[in-house]
């Protein structure tokens, strides 16, 4: 345990010294941990608008439910962190159990780096969600919104609560469907859906949807990618699918019969699976030229979501000093964009 603590309170230290300038805060649930808390619902009462929480990762998931009226920045080690090269010394992830509800008042909300296993509830506009790991995502869930960006992140399924929404879902990975009440105005760009379905994987209102690749592993007819019915209103470009719609318009534009194993690569672990295989025909078949899928455009997916900050993938510290030697500590640090 003092190995790991020392580890993150050097890598708190860092950042601190290198990259913000707000107050910082550290919350760890680990016994004999010393840090600012050891829950989160106190880390963010007793936080100022635009303070910084650094949710470390450990055995132990954070338990308490969370409801969050103010403007912070919540970051995390990231998810999946012993699947890929170069993540974080310690490979533990920092899961919240509980329900976190993004309230009124916390507008200009950043959050990234964390898993949630019970839902993420959204009733404020002006957020970023970015590079999480997301069992289920509901937004408008206690009021209208807008200009919500969630990307980058790995989610199980989204969806609204009936108030009128808008946002930006792109460059996501997702193992679950996408669904909208009417009231919905999304951007569903650049995702990568990859799931055995007994449904429509994305059926929503008044959204554009374009350079997604859709897969519904279902052999059955009926359960099919995208709901294109016109009455929707939504515009659905470039995007490609191993299923065309069922008793729907199969739309120009797209393609809608693709071989899985031709697209991807369906190979390593449930990130790197969803890579494009050479010769895949999302190659380029995007707007502008660009690859369809989560990998593709300005904001790709990012392995295990790590956030944008510098991090120790790599620690060597003894247990215990020597009165020669001292604490000799070696450390590897890399930036993330």
């Amino acid at each position: 345990m003092k190995k790991y603590t020392a580890i993150i309170t050097l890598f708190c230290l860092f950042i601190a010294g290198s990259v913000f300038s707000q107050n910082q805060w550290r919350v760890n649930n680990a016994f004999g941990v010393d840090a600012d808390f050891d829950n989160i619902p106190a880390a963010v009462d007793s936080a100022s608008a635009g303070d910084i929480i650094y949710i470390e990762g450990t055995n132990i998931p954070y338990t308490a439910s969370v409801n969050i009226e103010k403007p912070l920045t919540l970051i995390g080690p990231g998810y999946f962190l012993a699947s890929n090269d170069s993540t974080q010394a310690n490979v533990s992830s920092a899961i919240i159990s509980g329900v976190v509800h993004l309230k009124a008042g916390s507008e200009g909300l950043y959050m990234a780096g964390l898993t949630l296993s019970s839902q993420l509830r959204i009733s404020a506009s002006n957020l970023i969600i970015e590079r999480n790991n997301l069992s289920s995502i509901t937004l408008g869930y206690s009021a209208d919104i807008g200009n919500v960006v969630i990307r980058q992140n790995y989610i199980s399924s989204i969806s609204d609560y009936n108030y009128y929404t808008s946002a930006v879902i792109k460059n996501n990975i997702l193992t679950g469907r996408i669904n909208t009440s009417l009231r919905a105005n999304w951007l569903i760009y650049n995702n990568s859906l990859y799931e055995n379905y007994q449904g429509t994987i994305i059926e929503v209102y008044n959204s554009g949807i374009k350079n997604n690749i859709v897969i519904n592993t279902q052999p059955y007819l009926g359960y099919d990618c995208i709901d294109t019915d016109p009455t929707r209103n939504n515009s659905i470009e470039f995007n490609v699918c191993n299923k065309p719609p069922y008793d729907q318009p199969e739309l120009e534009n797209n393609i809608w019969d693709a071989d899985p194993a031709v697209v991807l690569t369906l190979e390593g672990n449930n990130e790197t699976m969803l890579y494009l295989k050479e010769g895949s025909p999302a190659i380029g078949f995007g707007e502008n030229g660009q690859d369809c899928g989560a990998y593709g455009d300005i904001t790709p997916y990012i392995l295990s979501g790590m956030p944008p900050v510098p991090h120790i993938f790599k620690a060597n510290v003894p247990v215990s000093a020597t009165t020669t030697g001292g604490l000799p500590v070696n450390v590897k640090i890399k930036s993330q964009k």
